[in-house]
């Protein structure tokens, strides 16, 4: 069952759009991707430069200024609070680390330096670092902000209520006197990194293709429907030929084929009718001039030609019969039901096996099987009939694991077999393989054959490797 559904279109075509979806999804995803870094790093850039040259024209005042002068400036500025940036002069360069986990903070490091080092020419010894507010180091001793004064720990290097990340500008003014200063860079931390697809797009893109696949499969589900009605329709036709015409309903193509099948029904119909109607006539009105024919010829006085004539007649007469049994058994109006494949080869074997054992069955254990039991004990005896005639003793298996399309129904008789020339010719109407003298039509195989493609299935026969004939019939596990 499982594997019929992943063989299904409906499994197919899912897999397909599923496909289709994915790589459009991740293709969008690729050019939103980079046309974001993109606008992220101008955005990035321009911020970067305004804040060098806010931080150039800082350096410049205080390098201005009076060497005694600086330190009540800085006085003052943290007096005041509230401010952006964090300025201090001290005796060592702190050892800052960039931030490992934003994308840009190394090549904006870079970036802000160079700029530093146009606008500075003559202060080639310049250090910049991207980090936390709560990470970044003051003064000589690399106390940590959060360990100053209240008024300073508070509003110092403040934007509002906001956490943004930090850039620390390190300057060498003199020997042994560093310019230090920070600034909030006004930016978020998810603009100064990226990432292909976060979690919450991927959870947007998984709940739009689960519902968009749910609602293409509903879709194609519904549309398959009168498809999937048309190929049952049209599977049953071969086993009976009195199939209820179906809705026209679908797409128009749908609906033209199944227009066409309607049609193809009725005219199928039609014919079988007036084959039956005809087959009468002919039983009919033929058995009427034979029996006058026997009749006259039991008259003749010479023996010779009375014999001749009976003969003929007898031979007349067998393939009237014979063609219409061969109509009676390969056209009947048999529902399939649900039987005991061993039970009813029991059956058929059971009509052989009064005073001696001639058919043996060896099916081990039942086999359930929709088809028309009588109609397939018709094709089964046949053959069975075959072999007690010809080959004496007749052995009937099932085999239902060597083909898994089939349950294979084989009946091995020991006679002689047949040559390649004969197994060619065997289905043939009117052929007989056997002795001239013997009892029959030569119609079994064929009628046989017949039934077994009526109900979907096949007939083979084959020369067994040890002795005798092998008669294997075919039928399909699905209906």
């Amino acid at each position: 069952m499982k594997s019929s559904y992943f063989k299904s279109i409906t499994f197919r075509f899912s897999v397909a759009l599923l496909v289709i979806i994915t790589v459009a999804e991740l293709v969008a995803g690729a050019i939103w991707f980079y046309a974001s870094k993109l606008d992220k790093e101008e955005t990035a850039k321009d911020t970067l430069t305004s804040l060098s040259s806010s931080i150039t024209d800082t350096f410049s005042y205080f390098q201005s200024l009076p060497i005694n002068y600086r330190h009540l400036i800085l006085n003052q500025l943290r007096e005041a609070g509230g401010t952006r940036f964090f300025i201090s002069i001290n005796n060592t360069l702190l050892d800052i680390e960039n931030l490992d986990s934003l994308t840009f903070a190394p090549w904006l490091s870079d970036f802000t330096e160079v700029a530093l080092k146009e606008t500075l020419p003559h202060h080639s010894n310049i250090q910049v670092s991207i980090t936390r507010r709560e990470d970044i180091k003051l003064f000589n001793s690399g106390v940590k902000l959060t360990e100053l004064p209240v008024i300073w720990s508070k509003y110092g290097l403040s934007l509002s209520e906001l956490d943004l990340p930090i850039v620390v500008v390190q300057i060498e003014m003199a020997k042994g006197e560093w310019f230090y200063i920070a600034s909030v860079i006004p930016l978020s931390f998810s603009a100064l990194t990226t990432q292909f697809i976060d979690h919450r797009q991927l959870l947007f893109l998984a709940i739009t293709t689960v519902l968009l696949m749910i609602c293409t499969t509903l879709l194609l589900q519904r549309e398959f429907r009168p498809i999937k009605a048309l190929a049952k329709s049209a599977t049953l036709m071969g086993s009976t030929f009195h199939i209820t015409e179906l809705k026209e309903e679908g797409s128009n193509e749908t609906q033209a084929a199944i227009h066409a099948f309607n049609k193809m029904n009725r005219r199928i119909q039609a014919y079988m009718a007036d084959r039956d109607m005809l087959f009468s006539a002919i039983s009919h009105d033929l058995k009427t001039p034979l029996a006058c024919l026997k009749f006259r010829t039991e008259m003749l006085d010479d023996e010779n030609a009375k014999l001749r004539f009976e003969k003929l007649l007898n031979e007349m007469d067998t393939m009237l019969h014979g063609a219409l049994r061969c109509m009676k058994d390969t056209d009947t109006h048999e529902m399939p039901i649900e039987v005991d494949l061993k039970q009813l080869l029991l059956d058929c074997a059971e009509d052989y096996n009064h005073e001696i054992v001639q058919v043996e069955i060896q099916a081990q254990s039942s086999v359930h099987y929709l088809v028309k039991p009588v109609t397939l004990k018709r094709c089964i005896t046949n053959i069975i009939d075959n072999g007690v005639r010809y080959g004496d003793h007749v052995v009937v298996d099932i085999d239902t694991e060597s083909t898994p399309e089939s349950v294979l129904i084989v009946i091995r008789d020991y006679g002689d077999g047949l040559t390649q020339q004969q197994i060619e010719k065997a289905f043939e109407p009117y052929y007989r393989a056997g002795r001239k003298d013997q009892a029959g039509s030569g119609l079994g195989l064929t009628i046989s054959r017949s039934i077994a493609r009526s109900q979907g299935g096949d007939l083979r026969i084959r020369n067994h490797h040890e002795c005798g004939l092998e008669v294997q019939i075919a039928l399909p596990r699905k209906i």
